[in-house]
């Protein structure tokens, strides 16, 4: 049985997945609270959507100390923020898809922000936001790669030599913690070994 990746998303299906700010809040909010919208302050299940503002909500326990409104940004790194939320994504996507790490000027050069400072904002953010493993399971994007390790076929004695490109190589997964790290298993089975 395989092991099975998940393949890096590609631009045109980023913007399939998130063309409007209005999908990137319908994302998280249904990361957010995957069985019913509840208060982001007491955590009740007893809120009723503010009909004027989408994604913005009332708590009706909260009433007794003058009522409760909340957005789905609350308690978020989008919080109190005026840059739309396909531009927060956009930036989200492309820090966790550079495999080397993405400067906050290349960030500003590629988004094409008026200002620096904006950039480094929304970097700064974002890395904060990643520390954290509830954002991270609130974002709930993994990267995972793999690769074999192993020396080539001609570097090999005469009597050791494999057929096949990955004969005699080990298959080691990796997936990219949003801390930074790298987890690494070697999956022994897939050894592939010459019989005969």
């Amino acid at each position: 049985m395989g092991i099975k990746f998940t393949p890096q998303m590609t631009v045109p299906q980023f913007e399939r997945l998130f063309p409007t700010d209005d999908a990137c809040k319908l994302y998280l909010q249904k990361r957010r609270w995957p069985k019913k919208v509840c208060c982001a302050r007491c955590g009740n299940e007893k809120v009723s959507p503010v009909s004027t503002m989408p994604f913005h909500w009332q708590c009706t326990e909260c009433a007794d100390k003058g009522g409760y409104r909340f957005s789905v940004l609350v308690g978020t790194i989008f919080e109190n923020t005026n840059v739309p939320m396909k531009t927060w994504f956009k930036v989200i996507y492309l820090m966790l898809t550079s495999k080397k790490g993405i400067s906050a000027l290349q960030i500003h050069r590629m988004m094409g922000f008026g200002s620096y400072r904006t950039a480094w904002y929304l970097c700064h953010r974002v890395r904060a936001g990643l520390a954290d493993p509830q954002f991270r399971k609130l974002m709930g994007i993994v990267e995972v790669d793999e690769t074999y390790i192993g020396g080539k076929n001609k570097n090999r004695h005469w009597d050791k030599k494999q057929p096949g490109t990955i004969a005699g190589k080990v298959l080691v997964a990796g997936a990219v913690s949003r801390k930074g790290n790298v987890v690494a298993r070697v999956h022994r089975k897939h050894r592939h070994q010459h019989s005969g």
